[in-house]
């Protein structure tokens, strides 16, 4: 059953995440005006991020703007392979930025 409250772009749009002191680049594979899913690059250590954890996470738009969110983590994924760890998370936006509701918008979604 789906949970999401909005549906869902398909699009890539680069990010950095924070946590725990630690800045990660990663790649927004999906997203909503409320939530989004984050791939990152290989990172030589495992990463520790449970539900509920809140994260900061800039977003760069196509217009090359950095927005900044806070997001709270849905759920989280690592995986492991010869070249290190990188990890997928689902992140529920808290109260989206106004550049970033703009930019959801012109996509034809809420």
């Amino acid at each position: 059953m789906e949970k999401r409250r909005a549906g869902r772009i398909t699009d890539n749009l680069n990010a950095e995440l924070t946590t725990g002191g630690k800045s990660y680049s990663g790649i927004i594979m999906n997203f909503s005006g409320s939530g989004l899913c984050l791939v990152t690059a290989t990172a030589g250590t495992v990463v520790d991020i449970t539900p509920s954890t809140i994260i900061q996470l800039k977003c760069q738009l196509p217009s090359k703007k950095s927005v900044p969110m806070k997001c709270e983590v849905k759920w989280f994924h690592t995986k492991n392979s010869l070249h290190g760890v990188s990890f997928s998370i689902g992140l529920e936006i808290i109260n989206p930025p106004k550049e970033y509701r703009e930019f959801v918008s012109s996509l034809g979604q809420a």
